[in-house]
């Protein structure tokens, strides 16, 4: 194999490489509030948020989102949960400062 070959054949695998981690990043956006990446339901989140300090748990179906309201530690947050992986939405902002 000549010189200009293993140039091709090494850089193409390094775009590979680069790109599945490139992808890989993107489906893991976002915080995990039930770890698996598998459809989570009403009462799994419920369960989860009461466990962590929640109360007064409002919580509304968005199509694939659980839109949720409550208080944790004193202070209201309002967070959205992808029903299909568990995950925090990626753009979700509960500041409320």
């Amino acid at each position: 194999m000549n010189p200009l070959s293993m140039f091709l054949i090494g850089g193409t695998a390094v775009g590979l490489a680069t790109g599945l981690m490139l992808a890989k990043a993107q489906q893991s956006d976002g915080l995990s509030l039930i770890a698996g990446d598998r459809p989570v339901t009403e009462q799994q989140v419920l369960a989860k948020l009461k466990a962590d300090g929640w109360s007064d748990i409002v919580m509304l179906p968005d199509g694939r989102y659980l839109q949720i309201t409550g208080v944790q530690n004193g202070q209201t947050r309002t967070i959205a949960v992808d029903s299909q992986t568990g995950r925090l939405r990626a753009d979700n902002d509960d500041d409320d400062d």
